[in-house]
């Protein structure tokens, strides 16, 4: 056994010795290696081929959105001609027209009658009733509650006229301002508000 044993080890060592030996040692890892790159080299390239095909469908998402985000910006603008168009209409409709707030109400008056009186005793204009087209509260009845009263001339002329001098009532409480659409109405607001706030860091300062 011993013998066998010996003649074991040296076969063995002489065969690890024997370049034969270690040229197939080599091949076998080469070859292993080869494999283990092959197999990553095609992982790689599924991988490869995976991000590209995502690459194309971002692509052509982010072209659909853009193309989308240019159509509601056209769809935007022309509602905002549209809109903005409308509003100077409406603005247009009320040229001949007047606010007027401050005055108290009283049951079964006529505003015609109440327009008439104001600008003859506060603004000494005198107005016809042919001058007047139409007249009346503005919004709910409210006991207590002054309703501004809307007013639409005739002519042109006869609001500018009242306008000129509407500056008669200042401190009496009556107000005589334009009939603004809701849009330019808040327009005014803002920029009413703007000009305070300008004015109170005027005079902070």
């Amino acid at each position: 056994m011993e013998k066998a044993a010996e003649l074991a080890a040296m076969v063995t060592t002489d065969l690890l010795k024997s370049e034969e030996f270690e040229s197939l040692i080599q091949r076998i890892i080469t070859k292993a290696i080869e494999m283990k790159l092959d197999r990553i080299i095609l992982q790689l390239e599924r991988q490869e081929a995976r991000i590209l095909d995502l690459e194309l469908k971002v692509d052509q998402k982010e072209a659909e959105c853009k193309e989308l985000a240019e159509r509601m910006k056209e769809l935007d603008e022309g509602q905002q001609s549209q809109s903005s168009a409308l509003n100077n209409l409406e603005q247009y409709q009320r040229r001949n027209s007047l606010r007027i707030t401050g005055i108290p109400e009283t049951p079964g008056e006529l505003t015609n009658e109440v327009i008439k009186k104001v600008t003859s005793e506060r603004l000494d204009v005198t107005i016809a009733d042919a001058s007047i087209g139409r007249s009346h509260r503005v919004g709910k009845y409210q006991p207590g509650v002054k309703r501004a009263i809307l007013v639409k001339f005739v002519a042109h002329s006869t609001k500018v006229e009242v306008m000129k001098v509407r500056r008669r009532l200042k401190s009496t409480g009556v107000m005589i301002t334009e009939d603004l659409t809701k849009p330019n109405l808040a327009l005014l607001r803002k920029s009413e508000s703007q000009q305070e706030s300008e004015t109170r860091v005027v005079y902070g300062w």
